[in-house]
């Protein structure tokens, strides 16, 4: 099995080695980081390293400072062997290994924790919507709805377009989802839009006869639909988290952007969300 083997010098010259298990690797502060760096370093979340057929890239999740490649900021790059990959003062080296020797694993380090630890963490989170809720004498229920609302439908297969015409509703389409794409990092609700934007460029330009482009659009297009997927998912379960802890801080933040991916949907979650968002305000007013 492949893994990412991340090689990081601190300011202090210090050196740590560590190999993470896994084709999508978060560098940050935050707790549930693969990579974790210190908290006057890095941001919550900061990079995120996938692994590609094609090989290692790298995308900014904040720009606080910006994140750099061999010095340079960047916003989505391929990260290069013996590149250097720098978060503030911290110098990072990525590179792939066949196996997990020489340095400890993520998933090594995962199995320290204690069941009894984990089980705790489960139980706490219907405490942390009593804390929540409690202070509302006939207010909104505090039961989370087990079913997120679904971010798109089923992949856009039919161009309303043929021949020429195809070809150029193709190419407007694919303008304006690569300008949603670059948009992203910074409105989450841009990346949502980019995939019916790409697959209905891909229905036209295979309308249209350019079967190359269809297909680049088409794999643009189910690569955004799973990892903006997995990045939503990973909010809902971050919101948990933060509920169960009393971090409401944080967890307005996480009903923020959960309410952007969610932006025109309707039903149970999307209600919660509204409901959470309004009793936060206080709560994290007051933890303070």
């Amino acid at each position: 099995m492949r893994v990412l083997r991340f090689q990081i010098r601190h300011p202090s010259g210090q050196v740590d080695q560590i190999n993470v298990e896994g084709e999508r690797v978060v560098i940050g502060s935050g707790a549930h980081c693969e990579i974790r760096l210190p908290i006057d370093q890095a941001r919550v979340e900061h990079v995120l390293i996938e692994l590609a057929p094609a090989g290692v890239f790298a995308r900014a999740l904040s720009f606080e400072p910006a994140p750099t490649i061999n010095n340079i900021p960047f916003t989505q790059a391929p990260l290069p062997p013996e590149s250097v990959l720098g978060v503030n003062q911290m110098q990072i080296y990525v590179m792939v290994a066949d196996g997990a020797a020489g340095g400890l694993s993520v998933q090594q380090q995962k199995k320290k924790t204690s069941p009894i630890t984990l089980i705790a963490v489960v139980l706490m989170l219907p405490a942390g919507l009593y804390v929540l809720f409690s202070d509302d004498d006939k207010g909104p229920t505090a039961k989370m709805p087990k079913e997120p609302p679904d971010l798109w439908g089923a992949p856009v297969a039919a161009c309303p377009q043929a021949g020429a015409a195809a070809l150029t509703l193709g190419r407007e389409k694919m303008i304006i989802a690569d300008a949603k794409r670059e948009r992203r990092p910074f409105h989450v609700q841009d990346g949502v839009q980019a995939v019916p934007l790409y697959e209905l460029s891909g229905a036209c330009f295979r309308a249209g006869g350019d079967q190359a482009t269809a297909q680049y659009a088409d794999d643009t297009a189910r690569f955004l639909r799973q990892e903006i997927n997995n990045d939503y998912r990973t909010q809902r379960v971050r919101l948990e988290h933060d509920i169960s802890v009393e971090d409401w801080q944080g967890a307005q933040k996480c009903v923020r952007l959960l309410q952007q991916y969610t932006e025109g949907k309707t039903g149970d979650y999307v209600t919660w969300l509204a409901q959470v968002d309004r009793k936060l305000k206080v709560k994290a007013a007051n933890q303070k």
